[in-house]
C-alpha cells in the first residue's frame, strides 16, 4: 500500500478552479432559463441583470473553486500529518514489455600465432 501524505496545495487549487469555472459555464444557460421564459409569458425586466450574471458566474465560480481547493489541499495535509494519508493501493504496469531474448552463443576468438625466427647466423652464410 502506498500512503498519499501531502499534496501540492497550488497544483490543488488550480485544478479546482478550472473545474469549477467549467461547471460555471455548463450552469449559466441553466440561469438564463427562468428569465427567458419570464419574458415568452409577458414579463419584460429583468433580463439584462440575467445576462450580467451569467457573464461573471463562471468567474465567480473558478475563483471560489480555487479558494475553497487550496483551502481544502491545505487542509489536507495538516490533517494527513497527525493520521497519516490515505492508502492506496496501486497497480503500476511495466513502461515497456520486457521480453526475455535467449542469450547469444559466446563468440571463438582465436588468437594469431606468432612465430619468432632465431636471429640469422652472420657466419652461415
Amino acid at each position: 500500500m502506498t500512503k498519499i501524505r501531502s499534496i501540492g496545495v497550488f497544483s490543488v487549487a488550480k485544478v479546482c478552479g478550472v473545474l469549477c469555472g467549467v461547471f460555471g459555464l455548463l450552469v449559466a444557460p441553466l440561469i438564463l432559463l427562468g428569465p427567458g421564459l419570464a419574458m415568452v409569458g409577458g414579463e419584460r425586466r429583468g433580463f439584462g441583470a440575467s445576462v450580467l450574471v451569467v457573464a461573471i458566474l463562471p468567474f465567480v465560480y473558478g475563483f471560489m473553486g480555487f479558494i475553497v481547493g487550496g483551502l481544502m489541499a491545505f487542509l489536507y495535509n495538516a490533517i494527513s500529518m497527525a493520521l497519516g494519508g490515505i492508502e492506496v493501493e496501486l497497480d503500476i504496469p511495466p513502461r515497456f514489455p520486457i521480453e526475455v531474448q535467449q542469450a547469444a552463443p559466446p563468440l571463438l576468438v582465436s588468437t594469431p600465432v606468432i612465430e619468432i625466427l632465431p636471429p640469422a647466423d652472420p657466419e652461415a652464410g
